[in-house]
């Protein structure tokens, strides 16, 4: 397996070039929207401005790379949080962030990142932040059958 700085770098050269990419997210972070070494992010470069709900790849001042979704943005900086996580991270700087996703592969299908469908449950998972843990611990169970 190779390291993640050492081929995120080769992407992120491939994006200033105009190529979008597609990575394959790991971890736990990013479920249940996205499930890692199952679906996919087809990233871009950053050509407009950044809003609640863009999924960014970032550089943590640690030097670890990370996707997640914004949460908000204000004066002080921009705020994230996974999929399946309380916490939010944040401030981070405008240069820390990399790219942005257009779109998103779960299950073989592909969903746009504007779409009003992500969007929609985007907002109502939001919302729903102060119990993201029991929700998708139901959710483990009623899958599990």
């Amino acid at each position: 397996m190779i390291a993640t700085d050492k081929w995120i770098p080769i992407y992120l050269e491939g994006l200033k070039e105009g190529h979008k990419i597609k990575i394959n997210p790991f971890g736990f972070s990013m479920y249940p929207l996205l499930v890692g070494n199952r679906d996919s992010l087809t990233l871009d470069s950053i050509d407009r401005p950044l809003k609640r709900g863009d999924i960014c790849l970032y550089r943590r001042d640690d030097g670890k790379y990370v996707t997640h979704t914004i949460h908000h943005i204000d004066e002080k900086g921009t705020y994230f949080i996974g999929e399946s996580q309380t916490t939010i991270e944040g401030p981070l700087r405008r240069d820390q962030i990399l790219a942005v996703a257009e779109s998103f592969e779960r299950n073989g299908r592909e969903y746009s990142c504007d779409g009003l469908i992500y969007r929609f449950f985007h907002e109502v998972w939001m919302i729903l932040r102060p119990f993201r843990k029991q929700l998708i611990k139901a959710y483990r169970f009623v899958r599990r059958g």
